[in-house]
Order: C-alpha cells, then structure tokens, then sequence
C-alpha cells in the first residue's frame, strides 16, 4: 500500500505547470509550513478546527510547484546544494504519505464498510478464495439460465470449426445441464451429437449465414439471442453465456 500511496502522491504533485521559484515564492511557501532546510516530522494536531478549503488548494498548489522547481533544478543546475535541497523535500512528503498512510489504517479500522479489500482481496491466498467464490456463484447463474432456455446449435458436418468446437459445447452443456438442440444443415450428424436434427427451415429463421452458429432459446417465448458465430473456446464460451444469463436474471 506504501508504494502505491507514494506514486499517487508524486503524481499529484506533479501535474501542475511549472513557473520559476523566485525568493518571494519560497517565502510564500515557507509561511505555510515548507522548510525545505530544518525539516521536522509532522505533527498532527487532531483537535484543530477544519482548514478552509481555500486554504487547503492554495497550501498544495505553492507545495507542487515548489517540489517541481526543486526538482527541476536539481536536474538542470545538479549541484550538492540543489540535489539535497530536492532530497529534503521528498522526505518532507514522505512524512507527510507516511501519516496519512498511518491514519488511512485506523480508519479502516473504525470504518470497516470502506475496507474494498475485505470485498476484493489483494493478497494470493484471498484473491483465490474470492475467485473461486465468484466462480461458483457464476455457475449457478448460467445453470439457472439452463432451466429457461436451451441452445440451438447449426453446424455442417463438412465444416473443420464445428467439429472442433462440437466436443466443446457438448461439454461445457453438459456441465452446466443446459440442453442443446444440435441442428445439421447438410443432413449428416457429428459424433458428439448423433441425434441431431436435420435443419427443416429453422437456419432461414435464424438468419444463420455461417456456421458454428449457436443460439440462446427460450422454448416458452421463443425469444432467441445470438451467443457465436464461428469457433469459442471453452473460456470463451463460458464469458458469453455469463453475459447473456446476468442479462436475463
């Protein structure tokens, strides 16, 4: 959480544009508590009252642009002076990413509804139980799609892409026991579906014009969605249905 903390604040404080650092700009900056030269670690008084939010913009917009000048000119002008002038000012922000770090934790602590890694682990052993999680709860959604509608599978048995996803489909269907239709269009049957049916016109009804096509039915309503054209793998396959099934639930 360290880095990521660091990062963002380096990057905060660097999108603002750059003008020069005259001496009344370093006063300007001084006043508001950046002493680049006697740096001291941050005190946090928690019974202060609430800073203006016209005080706090004006406090970091003089803070980025006195950490891009200091950094800019240790690049530009690399003597002893200006390269610790700039290592002063990053451990001035990380005191500063450290306490707020510090106090990140203890309100995570008072307030665990804001933790998002209790929903969304981020060390290995969590984020495999949330994924496996995840995955049984998306098996059951597309099961439950299977005790709506069915699949319409059109396929020739000539075609080289529905023999290899024919073993795919029958698979993963049965898997989830959703049931399929298989439909030939050239009147012979493919080995994983030997009992296919030969198409009596039901390709013309669904506009299929290329072949491995399957189809989402509902035999009720007869509403039919497109899954694929073409060649899925298994993965594939499962991602499509997982939409089609959030889709209708």
């Amino acid at each position: 959480m360290k880095s990521s903390l660091w990062v963002s604040m380096l990057l905060c404080f660097s999108i603002m544009p750059v003008r020069a650092l005259t001496q009344d700009t370093f006063y300007i900056v001084h006043a508001v508590g950046w002493n680049w030269y006697h740096i001291e670690p941050i005190a946090v008084d928690k019974k202060a009252d609430p800073v203006s939010s016209s005080a706090v913009i004006q406090t970091m917009n003089a803070t980025r642009e006195a950490i891009k000048v200091a950094l800019y000119q240790a690049i530009l002008y690399p003597t002893e002076a200006n390269i610790t002038h700039y290592m002063q000012v990053q451990h001035q922000l990380l005191w500063q990413v450290n306490d707020f770090e510090r106090v990140w934790k203890q309100v995570l602590l008072h307030h665990p509804e804001l933790d998002y890694s209790l929903l969304h682990p981020v060390n290995q052993i969590g984020v495999a139980i949330y994924q496996d999680k995840r995955r049984v709860e998306e098996d059951a959604l597309i099961t439950r799609l299977g005790k709506r509608y069915g699949l319409f599978f059109f396929y020739r048995s000539t075609c080289p892409y529905c023999q290899r996803f024919s073993p795919i489909l029958k698979q993963w269907s049965e898997a989830h026991h959703i049931p399929v239709l298989p439909i030939t269009l050239d009147g012979i049957a493919l080995p994983d579906f030997p009992n296919s049916h030969r198409d009596q016109g039901q390709a013309e009804a669904f506009h299929v014009s290329r072949e491995p096509a399957l189809f989402t039915v509902n035999p009720h309503t007869h509403q039919a969605i497109p899954v694929s054209y073409g060649l899925l793998s298994e993965s594939e396959l499962r991602e499509r249905m997982l939409a089609i099934a959030t889709q209708l639930k």
